[in-house]
């Protein structure tokens, strides 16, 4: 499945507004934010606004959601009580997902800030067993996202991930969300179609790809280990064509959400990046790497190239 992150307006038809970007664009799958807002405090959904959720998607071709949460909860946060609103806003978003049928809710794992690593994945462990302990019952997985290393934030590594999952008590209930720029920005290089399965590997004997239940496909800006997230548009960035052409062609990974993230300002972007996705998958056999990625007709132009 390939889509895309794409806008809801709470003010002009609540969480079913996405279905018209999702029509427009063609997609299989689709990303958003449902509460947008800074604050801690978000309304709740009238019955009215679920309904007409459920009813569009099922007017749509969008067959998988993922829901990401808003990047104001930090489970990770030396403060107390930052941690507490964080919990609650969590266990919010996933009660949520839980009205509308959703399962999949991205997670970004934290920043420790003036504290510790140490401390702040235990943090997260604590602050996710309180959540998932109160919501056992829950259809919905939370997906925890592989981090660029920036700064103080957590899940770079795929040692961090594992320990984390493995010390949560319900974690059944916990998956993880693969970027692409992310975990090549921390130094994992996914360039190539030997450094992609390489990396995969890794991947599944550190964490196992059964947890592997949504993916972010993004170009770095910026180069292998940079430790710096910054997206670009596929193939105009620092990772080459191969990666994504291994990623959106995996018979492993065809009814995996793929999604792409690149400013929702840009839509024409947009749909021509997921066209873009599209002929990649389309593509047979193998494709070489553009030098002159200026273009995208150059981009375009490599996909005949196939050996």
């Amino acid at each position: 499945m390939i889509g895309s992150n794409v806008p809801t307006h709470p003010s002009r038809g609540g969480p079913a507004t996405m279905f018209q970007y999702a029509e427009e664009w063609g997609l299989e799958c689709a990303q958003t934010y449902f509460t947008l807002s800074r604050r801690w405090s978000v309304p709740a959904l009238h019955s009215e606004e679920i309904s007409n959720f459920k009813s569009a998607w099922q007017k749509s071709n969008v067959k998988e959601i993922v829901a990401h949460v808003p990047l104001i909860v930090n489970m990770a946060s030396p403060l107390d009580v930052t941690r507490q609103k964080s919990r609650d806003r969590l266990s919010f978003e996933l009660s949520r997902i839980n009205d509308l049928g959703i399962h999949l809710l991205v997670l970004h794992p934290g920043y420790y800030g003036n504290s510790t690593k140490k401390a702040g994945i235990n943090h997260l462990i604590d602050g996710l067993n309180h959540v998932l302990d109160s919501s056992s019952d829950s259809a919905a997985k939370i997906l925890l996202e592989t981090m660029a290393g920036q700064g103080t934030a957590m899940g770079s590594r795929f040692e961090e991930m594992a320990y984390i999952i493995e010390k949560v008590g319900e974690n059944q209930l916990l998956g993880v969300c693969f970027d692409t720029c992310h975990a090549f920005a921390a130094g994992y290089d996914l360039r190539g179609y030997d450094g992609c399965e390489e990396v995969l590997k890794r991947f599944d004997e550190t964490i196992g790809l059964d947890k592997l239940k949504a993916i972010h496909l993004n170009d770095s800006k910026t180069g292998l280990g940079s430790k710096v997230d910054r997206h670009a548009a596929i193939g105009k960035g620092k990772m080459g064509l191969q990666v994504f052409h291994a990623l959106v062609k995996d018979p492993r990974f065809l009814d995996t959400p793929k999604v792409l993230e690149l400013p929702i300002r840009d839509p024409e972007m947009i749909k021509q990046q997921l066209e873009f996705l599209r002929k990649l998958q389309a593509t047979p056999g193998l494709i070489s790497e553009p030098k002159d990625i200026r273009s995208q007709s150059t981009l375009d132009a490599a996909l005949s190239k196939t050996g």
